[in-house]
């Protein structure tokens, strides 16, 4: 049996929340343990809850998603924060990543996709929509003029990691395919975020994603 993933849904659409946790009651190892209208209530919720995950909707009356979620992590800082929102502009990505989101997913996917997503952050990978893996390169790159060439600096096994990251497979998953051990892949993607110059795993797959290293089909 595996262990359930405690969930607290924030958005101040009720449809939303009805439907996310309707979708959710069919799965069994994720469960809605509280629900809120706005950021006020969500800090109220998850204070008493203290759930493994959030979702966190980013634009709302009175404290918005962000702002919401710099509080998450300050009242419960084993909490992982998913920003699920319909925006992805560059000026809400990069305010909620900076306020410690560590997924930003808009509300077109998948549920399948959106559960999987769950259960990352629950083991502390994060999942990043194509979108906005765009606009964060960008802002990587205009920070990283003299950026350096993938193919050249990564090793074939970092360059292997690299790609399982970029498509959320996490250090079980890569460990697993490679025949490897957790710790040995805990080393790669240590050495090829210090090669990228990019501070996380989100980074490395918005970085794969614009460079190439993967494609969509």
């Amino acid at each position: 049996m595996p262990d359930v993933i405690r969930v607290v849904l924030v958005d101040d659409h009720s449809m939303i929340r009805i439907g996310l946790k309707a979708f959710f009651d069919t799965i069994a190892d994720i469960e809605v343990v509280g629900e809120a209208g706005s950021g006020e209530e969500g800090l109220r919720v998850i204070e008493e809850t203290h759930p493994d995950v959030v979702l966190m909707d980013l634009i709302m009356n009175g404290m918005d998603g962000v702002e919401a979620t710099q509080q998450v992590k300050k009242i419960c800082p084993a909490c992982k924060v998913i920003i699920l929102t319909s925006y992805h502009e560059d000026s809400h990505i990069f305010p909620a990543l900076r306020a410690g989101a560590l997924s930003y997913v808009l509300k077109d996917i998948d549920p399948d996709d959106l559960a999987r997503a769950i259960r990352a952050a629950h083991a502390g990978d994060a999942m990043i929509n194509p979108q906005v893996a765009a606009r964060m390169v960008k802002e990587i790159q205009g920070n990283n003029q003299d950026a350096m060439n993938p193919f050249v600096e990564l090793t074939d096994r970092e360059l292997d990691v690299l790609r399982m990251i970029a498509v959320g497979k996490n250090n079980q998953e890569i460990a697993a395919e490679l025949v490897v051990s957790e710790s040995t892949v805990k080393t790669h993607i240590t050495n090829l975020l210090s090669k990228l110059h990019v501070k996380d795993r989100t980074q490395a797959a918005a970085y794969a994603w614009q460079n190439g290293i993967v494609r969509r089909e």
